[in-house]
């Protein structure tokens, strides 16, 4: 009789410790998952801003009524496009795909800061998706729109 309640004692040990250990990789799991997400955002927004960028610098060098048609993906957490204009010899796109990496999504160098981009580009209650963007050189200055691709 005292070997089946030892028997039961133990077994409640080890479901124990193996739940306990299942918690525990479960909370790992979900924190691992949400850094990826958000280090995937960033990646996302870093590959649009860079091409919106390269668009706008190529309109900008090829002169007036030059025009740049292309197409970008914008996570759904993202709000993009800001030119941030702080240091005016060095102007570039800005893009925040989660509140932890404020500020930290930046294009590469913008060659003008006469940059007009639309509302539409994307909004700013972005719901994530494809956009198709039209970039124009209107007498030097660099003009973009967007609409949403479905």
């Amino acid at each position: 009789m005292r070997k089946k309640g030892q028997l039961s004692i133990e077994f409640l040990f080890i479901v124990s410790f193996l739940l306990a250990l299942a918690a525990v990789l479960l909370n790992t799991a979900e924190t691992q998952l949400k850094e990826t997400e958000a280090l995937d955002n960033a990646a996302l927004s870093k590959v649009a801003a860079d091409s919106v960028a390269n668009w706008m610098n190529t309109v900008y060098l090829h002169g007036n009524s030059s025009q740049v048609r292309g197409e970008f993906f914008i996570p759904s957490s993202s709000v993009c496009f800001f030119v941030n204009t702080t240091d005016s010899t060095n102007p570039f796109l800005e893009c925040d795909p989660d509140p932890t990496l404020s500020g930290k999504v930046v294009s590469r160098r913008l060659y003008t800061s006469s940059i007009t981009i639309d509302s539409s580009c994307p909004p700013t209650v972005a719901t994530g998706g494809w956009y198709r963007a039209n970039v124009k050189n209107v007498r030097g200055a660099v003009a973009m729109n967007c609409s949403r691709v479905l």
